[in-house]
């Protein structure tokens, strides 16, 4: 599905549901503290109750600006790198999250072959709107096509 950017330039992705099993799932695997992995312990802890672990919002928004991207006709090929990460407020069970993405200034050197680099700010919001994390991220995307280029 194609998204449209809106009135103020951003693309917006579709929204992802986070159910309690990709949650623990995640948590056990890559970041296993308490409040991820256990109603109970996450109950008691600063959240309140079970979370997702930012490292686990931060992989989603990955997915959900490479997929927004190329649905809107930037030729994604791979983030280059992330200057800033801040994660604002949990995410929690069966919560939705999805990303609001502006570009940024777009330079001609890239270290991948064939792309340029683009800047984006990224907005981690939850299905309220709400963000939930802020993202900087610079992403290769590819060289338009010469059109004088043999083929």
């Amino acid at each position: 599905m194609t998204t449209s950017p809106t009135a103020d330039g951003h693309l917006n992705s579709e929204p992802i549901t986070l159910d309690k099993s990709a949650i623990v799932d995640f948590a056990s695997r890559f970041d296993p503290q308490p409040y991820h992995l256990d109603a109970d312990a996450a109950e008691q802890s600063i959240f309140g109750g079970l979370c997702a672990s930012g490292w686990h919002i931060a992989a989603l928004a990955t997915r959900l600006v490479s997929e927004t991207l190329l649905q809107n006709g930037h030729p994604f090929v791979e983030m280059i790198s992330v200057s800033q990460l801040n994660w604002s407020r949990p995410t929690f069970v069966d919560e939705q999250i999805s990303v609001r993405i502006a570009l940024d200034a777009s330079f001609s050197e890239s270290p991948i072959p064939d792309t340029h680099a683009q800047n984006l700010q990224v907005d981690v919001c939850n299905g309220d709107g709400a963000v939930v994390a802020t993202m900087s991220v610079t992403a290769a995307i590819a060289a338009e096509p010469n059109p004088g280029a043999p083929q």
